[in-house]
């Protein structure tokens, strides 16, 4: 019998994607264009979004990193944003550039609408509730305190915290052993089949359940989640009645 769910945090509880993040970016390009008029905002739009993206692409959440040497958010935004300035002449912008960055994602994290109802529900259910995330702990730790998720939780594992990253079983082995419970106890939930259904299945979980808010098609070369929901309404339905 399921004991406890795990939760995916983006695109599964918090709804802060690309458009978003460029908007983000934009309004930090465009504050640092008014504070230094020699800026071009669009020019140093493009500039900073190569650099992340390409920080990302070469495996953005910490997880590479050995304990103890795990770059946070601030000091990888911090040089992303000295590196773009820096071509322009003002690398001495980029902590001011990164505190606005950092301000500019808060007004914008935002919990999809089926996010607190369900938890609440899961809550009064007596399930304890859990979040296995990928990325830097202290961007990832704002984004929860940010949007009030911390009140519905009973633990956090993050990745750039554990030198582990979904899908990974170790990181779920982690999140069992600080929660004192067997595999069989703890269903996953998230929006991705590649992290968070592989690893669930990876970690022999009670259940892996796949989060299809676009109704996408499965690719049938992915291994099968075994339950799949498009809203989050679904899901204590789902673990009340035994499906998962």
């Amino acid at each position: 019998m399921i004991q406890a769910v795990l939760l995916d945090l983006d695109a599964t509880l918090l709804d802060y994607g690309m458009p978003a993040w460029r908007a983000t970016v934009r309004a930090v390009c465009d504050a640092l264009a008014r504070s230094a008029p020699d800026l071009d905002a669009d020019s140093l739009h493009g500039a900073y979004t190569r650099r992340y993206l390409d920080h990302m692409r070469a495996g953005g959440d910490g997880a590479q990193h050995p304990p103890g040497r795990i770059p946070d958010a601030d000091s990888i935004w911090r040089e992303c944003w000295r590196q773009a300035l820096d071509e322009y002449g003002h690398a001495e912008l980029a902590r001011p550039a990164t505190d606005e960055y950092k301000r500019q994602r808060c007004r914008r994290y935002v919990l999809f609408d089926d996010v607190t109802n369900t938890l609440s529900a899961l809550r009064s259910d007596s399930y304890r509730l859990g979040l296995v995330t990928n990325g830097p702990g202290d961007a990832q730790r704002d984004k929860i305190t940010a949007t009030g998720l911390d009140r519905f939780l009973d633990l956090t594992v993050i990745s750039g915290e554990v030198a582990v990253s979904k899908p990974d079983r170790r990181i779920f082995e982690i999140t069992l052993e600080r929660m004192g419970l067997g595999p069989a106890d703890v269903c996953h939930v998230g929006d991705s089949l590649v992290t968070d259904v592989d690893g669930a299945l990876n970690a022999g979980l009670g259940a892996s359940i796949w989060l299809n808010r676009s109704r996408m098609v499965r690719d049938p070369q992915l291994r099968p989640p075994s339950h799949e929901i498009t809203s989050l309404h679904e899901l204590p339905a789902l673990i009340r009645e035994g499906s998962a």
